[in-house]
């Protein structure tokens, strides 16, 4: 084994342990279940978020700052199905197929990097969107200056820029991997306490606004907006639980990973084996979304099924 595929086998997900043939078996159950859930589910994850970004591109009733960033979350949710999966799909079937170790790490190596990148993009919209919620509750009659279209386009794509900032850095030279992965989760630990400020700070504004609400005469116009903004908030809150939700699992992996890579332990070696079912698991979140805004959302739910009704009768005719 060359200097390369070392370094490739030493960041992968599989050991030469778990790599032997006792385990053919296991490994090959894993992979197949992997396949076949990440077939059933990608079509899905593709065509709801198409349908999500189509419906805020074409009814201008959808087009408020909070819906723009939601579609441009969709974007990310997208990738995960139009990118992430397919190539996982592709690996798991090399897999079957009987492909080496040194070949899984170095493939293993790069679809890591297609489902990383998503969930950083992701996690990087959801502070967007939680930022807009903060100033939308605490600074209403300023929000209008505040958040501009201008800003909020230099924000997605600084946000995605962030996001394939470690793939650039690791393609740039493997040197830059450590700092890249170091960079990348002091980014992300402050984009999760920035998230957490913002829902902590609106929690106590939205509880003096509803004492504001029963004690005073307020208009009816105003109390409305205000239920209006506090279900976009409460929505928000949804799909970070949902992230939250998808991403423990692998969460999970990782710890029991570290708890049992050194080990020679039946358990632990399945336990490792199963790292493509995790997988899957945390690109739920990038179907679950899309779920949640059509659910959340009368508008949403009703442009959605005009548009798929539209694509549908389309096909037909031809």
């Amino acid at each position: 084994m060359n200097v390369t595929e070392s370094k490739a086998e030493s960041s992968c997900a599989m050991t030469e342990m778990v790599w032997k043939q006792e385990y053919l078996g296991e490994k090959i159950a894993f992979a197949m279940t992997a396949t076949i859930l990440n077939i059933l589910s990608f079509p899905v994850t593709i065509v709801m978020n198409v349908l999500v970004i189509m419906a805020v591109k074409t009814r201008p009733r959808l087009q408020s700052n909070y819906n723009i960033l939601l579609a441009c979350l969709a974007g990310t949710d997208l990738l995960v199905g139009a990118a992430s999966q397919p190539s996982y799909i592709v690996g798991q079937i090399y897999v079957i197929k009987g492909i080496s170790l040194s070949e899984y790490c170095r493939y293993h190596k790069l679809t890591n990097l297609l489902v990383l990148c998503p969930i950083f993009a992701s996690v990087l919209h959801l502070t967007l969107i939680s930022i807009e919620r903060f100033v939308a509750m605490k600074y209403t009659f300023r929000y209008i200056t505040i958040v501009t279209g201008l800003r909020l386009k230099i924000a997605v794509v600084s946000s995605w820029v962030f996001a394939f900032c470690p793939v650039i850095l690791r393609s740039l030279s493997e040197k830059l991997e450590f700092i890249s992965s170091v960079v990348a989760v002091m980014v992300l630990f402050l984009n999760i306490l920035l998230i957490l400020f913002c829902h902590l700070s609106v929690y106590f504004v939205t509880r003096r606004h509803e004492k504001q609400i029963k004690s005073e005469q307020v208009s009816p116009q105003a109390a409305a907006d205000f239920a209006k903004e506090k279900k976009a908030l409460k929505t928000t809150r949804i799909i970070i639980m949902a992230l939250l939700v998808c991403l423990f699992p692998l969460f999970m992996y990782v710890f029991l990973w570290f708890a049992f890579s050194k080990s020679s332990s039946y358990t632990g070696n399945v336990i490792i084996l199963s790292h493509p079912v995790f997988i899957w698991l945390s690109s739920l979140n990038s179907l679950c979304n899309p779920i949640i805004y059509c659910y959340r959302n009368k508008m949403f739910r009703k442009a959605c099924k005009e548009l798929l009704r539209m694509k549908c009768t389309n096909f037909n005719e031809e």
